[in-house]
């Protein structure tokens, strides 16, 4: 999508001066910063989620006691396990 970004002068100076010390165009900045901008939005969605921080837990304790099985191999393995009983 191609579009025009206004900004003021001062929020302009900031981007220009972010960019320049970290080596970036000013086009990678912006891209940058609202790749982080919906990024840290899906994360406040996660932590509002109950339900969510409930999956996410589970899955941690199950990765802390070994219950993962990595490849493609090995879930075809425990899914004919599964429809076998």
């Amino acid at each position: 999508m191609a579009m025009t970004l206004r900004l003021g002068p001062r929020l302009e100076a900031e981007l220009r001066l972010a960019a320049e010390e970290d080596h970036r165009s000013v086009h990678q900045t912006v891209v940058l910063a609202v790749e982080t901008y919906l990024a840290l939005r899906e994360t406040a969605e996660i932590r509002a989620d109950p339900e969510a921080l409930r999956a996410l837990a589970e899955a941690r304790q199950a990765v802390q006691e070994g219950d993962v099985v990595y490849g493609t191999d090995a879930v075809r393995n425990l899914l004919k396990g599964r429809q076998a009983s």
